[in-house]
């Protein structure tokens, strides 16, 4: 189950492929010139996938352990209460990895809001709570303006998991 809402994910995020920017004759993008011909750079903002149906920072094992109850009928409230309390522990320790990461420096973590972020991220966090087995932070990271999939990764912590974000996202922006 846990592995065919990731590929389903990963799916929903790679359908749009294709490149948005129109070229001049010289066959260069007319926003890499503009921000070419422009000042300094400006950081990376970096948000989250926003969904209604999941949080930024999944936790696969009570995500599954909800979904079994709620298919047998049984109530699946403390299963919710639960999945919300592992889900803000998560992002605690993301949030604390990726403040106390110095390639994280410079680049801007967007909250809700109105503003558009330049890389859209979805973290899923698989056996973090299962006895005896070593916890998967998968990152899943997303162009917004040209609309395309980065690199994916899969660390072992929070902390490891911001700082490989962190070098895509300094990587994308070039």
């Amino acid at each position: 189950m846990r592995y065919a809402l990731l590929i389903l994910f990963f799916a929903v995020l790679a359908i749009p492929q294709f490149p948005s920017d129109p070229q001049d004759s010289s066959g260069t993008p007319s926003l890499a010139r503009a921000g070419a011909e422009s000042g300094p750079k400006r950081a990376p903002i970096l948000g989250f996938v926003e969904s209604k149906n999941s949080s930024p920072i999944m936790d696969t094992d009570v995500f599954d352990e909800q979904k079994y109850l709620e298919e047998a009928g049984s109530d699946s409230s403390s299963a919710k209460a639960k999945r919300v309390d592992h889900e803000a522990a998560l992002t605690r320790e993301f949030m604390d990895g990726f403040n106390q990461t110095k390639e994280c420096d410079g680049i801007v973590l967007l909250s809700k809001g109105d503003n558009k972020p330049d890389f859209a991220l979805q973290i899923i966090v698989d056996s973090h709570d299962t006895p005896g087995q070593k916890p998967v932070w998968n990152w899943i990271l997303r162009d917004v303006h040209h609309d395309r999939l980065l690199p994916v990764g899969n660390e072992d912590s929070g902390k490891q998991a911001a700082r490989g974000i962190c070098l895509a996202v300094l990587k994308a922006a070039g």
